[in-house]
């Protein structure tokens, strides 16, 4: 018992009001004692006073004590009231006990009375504030209890859970009321937890009172409308005598916590994948997929910037997205959302785009969007057909894809970039390896033969010695400009433009035209190339078919062609029919079939003096335009070169 205790004492005497305030401070300690005449007094300081126990006599000038003590009653009907009177009978005893006092006493003329009231009033004092202590603590529960956002409980350790009490959260949290699950009417473990959750909360919840452990689940119900609800209980077991008794514990709906933990847990997902992508569009097709099936977003693109066209290409969308919104989501002009977001590297949000002036083109409104810059990349844009459809949680959720998104494409650009160097690094060291190969075998014999020339002219002094050394040097020097032309070119080609194709052939004509050849143009053809390459090209075709051809010409009839108009060659360029493309055919001897398969390889040849470069390099020239070579049979027997996948020029 804490603070003094309050005793208001009514008596008409002054003389043993003083008497008896003198004992019961002597008796008790931290007494306050309130005297007065009374009953009319004493219902005065009642209230202002507040008593911890009233002492009344029975018989008083302006009120009887019994009923001074049920105006006392109604004020509090739990305030101890002793009736200490010196009147004392039967009959007043067994009025004083029907009317409910705390206590009835007589007064004596010793001072053991004084004694005895005091050890009553302290009894009964201290009770009361028990009592107090108790109601208050219970009405602070109720009031705690009342304002959790869920129920408290108590049931049975039954798989059924049958509830012996449940707060009255349980209407809000289950559509269900207080009477209905203690009457058991509704089970909440049969009517309420959906059935797929049943047996692991049970073997939960047993694990833990095993070990007399509090217990945490968390498990899915079914509302009383039918919408299913995550929940998250907490509670332990009551025992009595050593045996389990009751569970008591708390439930509180915790779907929007789950609910953002899993998508959550979607987004590191994803973030794990982004990290396995190697292409920036496969990347963002994993972000979209995200967005719709992990995040709930079911209208999402993702649109990157295109330097070529200064714009925000889309790449990557929904289903939704291509059905909502056709083939990309588009925001017309420099201020719409996704150029906003991409410019200003800030996120736009627009809650209901029927209140402002954006305008997106799409079969039906789009009435919510987010538009998240992915840095120097582009965007990603999610949208609804619901006003407002994004909370806190969704933008959160979208900042971590899109920062996740953008350093996936920073890392899948750089990684590509140093794919791309790897690939040309391999390619030079190919081309110099090929070169170095090509250089120690190839030059050999010529330089050999220009050594053993010139050692006959000094042994011998016969000038022809030097003619030919000097035939082997030009060798020499045909064989190095051959192969130094294919270890530079091919790879990759300059500025294009548009060309005729007549005009370049017959440049390159000019470099190779012999007096027993003839060029043909069937057709003209304009085209995009890089002039220097394309007439490289031509003059290697060129010149394969009329040294060939005239080498076999020479060979066939033994005699020189130049005094035959029968064995002249004849080269024809034109437009391919069926596609686009061009074509380069000679009459000549045709390459044997047994050939096709190596005759493009550096320093393969059928002719003894032909470096075997030149098909090589015009296969090189053909690739980096991204065309496709094929050889064929001309119409003539001899060799006919097909190009195709060929760029035209527009007209």
């Amino acid at each position: 018992m804490t603070g003094p205790i309050r005793v208001l004492h009514v008596d008409d005497e002054p003389a043993f009001l003083d008497l008896t305030a003198k004992f019961l401070e002597r008796e008790l300690s931290g007494v306050e004692v309130r005297s007065v005449r009374s009953a009319s007094a004493a219902l005065e300081y009642v209230d202002s006073f507040r008593p911890d126990c009233v002492v009344s006599d029975y018989r008083m000038p302006d009120a009887h004590g019994l009923d001074l003590l049920e105006s006392v009653r109604e004020y509090d009907p739990s305030i101890p009231f002793v009736l200490f009177t010196g009147r004392g009978s039967e009959q007043v005893a067994s009025d004083a006990i029907s009317a409910g006092v705390t206590d009835y006493l007589q007064k004596g003329s010793g001072t053991e009375q004084f004694e005895l009231l005091a050890n009553r009033i302290e009894k009964a004092a201290e009770a009361y504030r028990t009592r107090a202590a108790f109601e208050e603590t219970e009405r602070m529960v109720s009031t705690l209890i009342s304002n959790l956002p869920g129920m408290v409980y108590r049931c049975l350790n039954e798989p059924t859970w049958p509830m012996e009490f449940v707060s009255e959260g349980c209407l809000d949290l289950t559509g269900y009321h207080p009477e209905q699950l203690e009457g058991q009417d509704i089970l909440w473990g049969e009517d309420i937890i959906l059935d797929v959750d049943q047996e692991d909360m049970w073997k939960e919840v047993q694990r833990a009172l095993d070990t007399a452990e509090p217990f945490e689940v968390t498990y899915r119900i079914r509302r009383r409308d039918g919408e299913v609800r995550w929940l998250w209980e907490q509670g332990r077991g009551v025992y009595r005598d050593g045996e389990l008794v009751a569970l008591e514990g708390f439930i509180t709906d915790v779907t929007d916590r789950t609910q953002y933990r899993r998508r959550l847990d979607s987004v590191t997902k994803t973030a794990g994948w982004l990290l396995e992508t190697g292409d920036r569009h496969e990347c963002a097709w994993v972000a979209v997929e995200a967005a719709c099936d992990s995040l709930g977003f079911p209208i999402a693109s993702v649109r990157l910037y295109d330097e070529a066209t200064a714009s925000l290409e889309s790449v990557a969308f929904t289903d939704d997205t291509a059905e909502t919104l056709n083939d990309r989501l588009a925001f017309p002009g420099e201020n719409g959302p996704a150029w906003q977001a991409f410019t200003t590297g800030e996120v736009q949000s627009v809650s209901d785009v029927s209140e402002t002036e954006t305008r997106v083109e799409a079969a039906v409104d789009v009435r919510s969007l987010l538009a998240l810059p992915l840095g120097e990349f582009g965007v990603l844009v999610l949208a609804s057909p619901e006003p407002d459809a994004f909370d806190e949680d969704d933008r959160n959720l979208a900042r971590i894809l899109s920062a996740t998104l953008q350093s996936a494409v920073e890392r899948a650009d750089r990684e590509s970039a140093l794919r791309e160097r790897e690939s040309e690094l391999r390619s030079q060291n190919e081309r110099l390896e090929e070169f170095t190969n090509i250089v120690s075998h190839d030059l050999r014999n010529p330089v050999g033969v220009a050594r053993g020339q010139l050692r006959l002219a000094e042994e011998t002094g016969d000038a022809a010695h030097f003619d030919r050394a000097s035939e082997a040097l030009e060798r020499v020097e045909s064989l190095v400009s051959d192969m130094l032309t294919l270890a530079r070119q091919g790879i990759v080609v300059g500025d294009t433009e548009a060309v005729h194709l007549d005009v370049v052939v017959h440049r390159a004509w000019k470099a190779v035209e012999r007096d027993d050849a003839d060029l043909v143009m069937e057709s003209n053809l304009g085209l995009v190339a890089d002039t220097s390459r394309l007439q490289q090209l031509l003059e290697n075709l060129l010149s394969n078919a009329v040294e060939h051809g005239s080498t076999s010409h020479q060979q066939a009839e033994g005699v020189d062609k130049t005094d035959s108009a029968d064995d002249r060659v004849t080269v024809r360029v034109g437009r391919l029919a069926d596609r686009d493309g061009f074509y380069v055919a000679d009459d000549g001897p045709g390459i044997p079939a047994t050939d096709h398969d190596a005759i493009f390889d550096p320093g393969y040849s059928t002719d003894d003096d032909g470096t075997g470069f030149g098909l090589a390099i015009v296969a090189r020239v053909a690739s980096a335009h991204d065309w496709s070579i094929t050889l064929t049979e001309s119409d003539d027997g001899g060799a006919r070169f097909e190009f195709t996948e060929v760029e035209l020029a527009e007209k």
